[in-house]
């Protein structure tokens, strides 16, 4: 009897065994000829959008610094002004007064050469144009109970400079980014270069010179700015 049962099971395990090799063809007309994609409907790319700026004001004010200025004050401060036409898509004035004064790292050293750069026109105020690309939206959670939106967008421009003696115009360009405390405020952050026009401080012959030169014996020159602002807006 046990005898038996071994050969049957034997039976039915080679049985199978060679079932599962056998090879199932299906006839072409059955086999698909054509692959379909996905479809989802209603996609959304940001679920529950907490800014929305499409058709609104933005304005605020800022401090900056400009890193790469070696005679006059680095520092600045001003306004801003813009208009969101979409929510990608914005103009901003930026309206700024440079801080008087000269940049003591750098211009006390060098009056020690008995360079004057109080006599060289100094820079009084400017004001940029640019068009911000919002590409990036997103949040981050900073605490367990406190979501920041934040967006991050590319800016350029034209603008002009004015000094004591005439006014320059120039070129931005740089990136930004907007941290929100809620759907009206932000702080905002914007490092940018600017190539634009300025009167050269680098004159030994009129720095030494008595009486002081007039601000339009000095040459022009264009160099490079690198600007960092921090600031508050409101969008409403």
């Amino acid at each position: 009897m046990k005898f038996q049962q071994a050969l049957l099971m034997s039976l039915i395990f080679f049985g199978i065994h060679v079932h599962a090799q056998e090879e199932v063809e299906l006839p072409p007309e059955e086999l698909s000829k054509e692959s379909v994609s996905a479809r989802f409907d209603n996609t959304v790319t940001v679920r529950s959008r907490n800014i929305r700026l499409a058709g609104k004001f933005e304005t605020g004010a800022y401090f900056g610094w400009n890193f790469n200025e070696a005679i006059a004050n680095q520092g600045q401060y001003g306004l801003n002004l813009g208009y969101h036409w979409s929510e990608t898509s914005s103009l901003i004035l930026n309206y700024s007064f440079l801080a008087p004064g000269l940049n003591t790292q750098y211009s006390s050293a060098l009056n020690a050469q008995g360079l004057d750069f109080t006599r060289a026109p100094a820079p009084q105020s400017a004001a940029w144009l640019n068009y911000e690309w919002d590409i990036f939206y997103g949040k981050i959670s900073l605490t367990k109970q406190w979501v920041t939106n934040i967006s991050i967008y590319p800016l350029g421009g034209l603008g002009m400079t004015t000094y004591s003696n005439k006014s320059y115009y120039g070129l931005d360009g740089g990136l930004g980014g907007k941290f929100y405390f809620n759907p009206t405020w932000a702080i905002r952050l914007d490092f940018k270069l600017q190539y634009s026009g300025q009167p050269s401080p680098f004159q030994a012959n009129i720095l030494k010179t008595l009486p002081a030169p007039s601000p339009n014996a000095f040459n022009d020159q264009y160099s490079f700015g690198v600007i960092l602002d921090v600031g508050l807006v409101a969008v409403f």
